[in-house]
């Protein structure tokens, strides 16, 4: 039962990590920002970013913030596939 705990985190984690991209590539194409999708998209991903946008602001016109959110999410990806191989 834990087990299928964590296959469903991981699961959400690799659908968040698809929302981040996807709000990163659709913030590049100004038309696309005015869409529902990519309102939704910026409402559920925002406060995310924003965490790490607190802690490194954007430096010469890049933000590094969504380099560090992805890292984040990769290493809570990796914790939980761990912590699910020994719950095997």
């Amino acid at each position: 039962m834990l087990n299928k705990l964590v296959i469903l985190l991981i699961q959400m984690v690799e659908i968040y990590s698809f929302m981040l991209l996807a709000w990163v590539i659709g913030s590049w194409f100004p038309r696309f920002t005015i869409t529902k999708f990519f309102q939704f998209l910026d409402q559920v991903v925002k406060p995310y970013v924003s965490i790490f946008r607190s802690v490194i602001p954007p430096l010469g016109g890049f933000d590094f913030s969504v380099i560090v959110a992805f890292i984040v999410l990769h290493l809570v990806s990796d914790i939980l596939r761990v912590l699910g191989s020994k719950l095997i």
